[in-house]
């Protein structure tokens, strides 16, 4: 596997784990659903929310997409990922296991334009342990109960 495919979800991942409290921004792509506000990191420059709409349970696994939101795009280091305005995220959580893993990201540049659109099997992410006290436990809280 291309090792720019392996860094860009981890990419990815690392604001998911220190997020927390939303305001929102306008002007973002919504793509349909019922955005919960999660929180915000970085100093306030990233905003997350949950898309109610999009969970889904089977078992102990469910899946949901999220919202993360760059608020200000010029103070933002972006590793491995091209610079974006907003990424759409679909991810599993396993509720008994307490693990989570990202199954899919497409994401947008300032205007609204798909910039990457990207689907990840279990092969190339992993589920990882869902860190307690983190953004990534808050959800699985709310997912898991739905």
């Amino acid at each position: 596997m291309n090792t720019k495919h392996l860094l860009r979800p981890a990419a990815l991942l690392l604001p998911l784990v220190i997020l927390a409290g939303c305001p929102s921004v306008g002007n973002v792509p919504q793509a349909g659903g019922d955005w919960h506000n999660m929180g915000e990191a970085n100093n306030g420059n990233f905003m997350l929310a949950v898309d109610k709409n999009s969970i889904k349970r089977d078992g102990q696994l469910v899946t949901f997409r999220d919202r993360k939101i760059v608020v200000d795009m010029k103070e933002e280091r972006f590793i491995n990922v091209p610079p974006y305005k907003t990424a759409i995220n679909n991810w599993e959580i396993h509720c008994g296991n307490k693990t989570f893993r990202l199954t899919a990201s497409t994401l947008y540049d300032d205007t609204g334009k798909i910039i990457s659109d990207e689907k990840y099997t279990a092969v190339d992410i992993r589920p990882m342990a869902i860190p307690p006290n983190s953004l990534t436990e808050e959800q699985r809280k709310i997912v898991c109960a739905h």
